[in-house]
């Protein structure tokens, strides 16, 4: 009776000990595994969101302004008179013009007559528009719109737009002798070649750093060969690149 009641008051053993150690620490790290691959995907995902969705908004509101340049409330208004010279802020237009590009400053200038009443730019300031179609309404004035790059932003009047911006460029479609339709692109369109359409190149950066496996992104490659003729250039980070582009006709100022 005494040899069976010491039997099973008998603790467990090392080996025994042991395997639950092994086997508890493989779940452990299973888990541990799980969690991180489940957190590296979720940046991976919001990284790819985020520039995404980037690059859709500045598609949006480049489109959306470009094709506002020059609009007139009165069409037969002659352009020398509707848009006469002028100095907003860091915007600069001569007498017609409508549209200009400082590439010192990355610094893109529209101006346009609002053509409703309450009418925003990407500022989201409301205009006073014209009370009756193709009626001007009292005191009215161009609304011009600054859009600068700097510092990894798009700024419109000041206002931030959005960020992780690596690089903007602008390309312009002109045309010369008072053509209304682009025959060439040039980077810095000189004085008196009326700009046609507009073609624009995004680098997006994602806002999260370390969510690539390494630093080769094919985005930044691309950019780096088209656009500084650095070809095989690998990224300074393991951040996720996105690079867009797009061409926008300049509706009001083409056939």
């Amino acid at each position: 009776m005494n040899k069976l009641l010491l039997l099973t008051q008998r603790g467990l053993s090392i080996i025994e000990l042991l395997i639950a150690l092994a086997i508890s620490s493989l779940l452990i790290l299973g888990i541990t595994q799980i969690y991180v691959d489940n957190k590296s995907n979720y940046f991976f995902q919001q990284g790819q969101s985020d520039n995404t969705e980037n690059a859709r908004y500045a598609l949006l509101i480049l489109e959306e302004e470009l094709r506002r340049v020059g609009y007139q409330i009165r069409p037969d208004d002659d352009p020398q008179y509707a848009f006469r010279q002028e100095n907003i802020g860091n915007c600069t237009f001569a007498a017609g013009e409508t549209i200009n590009f400082d590439p010192n400053n990355s610094r893109l200038c529209l101006r346009y007559q609002p053509h409703l009443p309450g009418l925003t730019a990407c500022d989201g300031i409301a205009q006073p528009g014209p009370p009756q179609p193709y009626e001007l309404p009292t005191g009215a004035t161009n609304l011009v719109v600054d859009l600068t790059f700097t510092g990894g932003s798009l700024l419109c009047n000041d206002q931030p737009l959005f960020d992780n911006v690596v690089d903007l460029q602008f390309e312009f479609g002109i045309a010369a002798d008072g053509s209304r339709q682009a025959d060439s692109y040039t980077e810095s369109p000189a004085t008196g070649f009326g700009i046609q359409s507009v073609r624009y190149a995004a680098l997006i950066r994602s806002r999260f750093d370390n969510i690539a496996s390494d630093t080769q992104s094919s985005a930044f490659e691309y950019w780096q060969e088209t656009y500084n003729g650095n070809a095989g250039a690998a990224a300074p980070d393991r951040a996720l690149y996105l690079a867009t582009e797009s061409t926008i006709n300049l509706r009001n100022l083409t056939r």
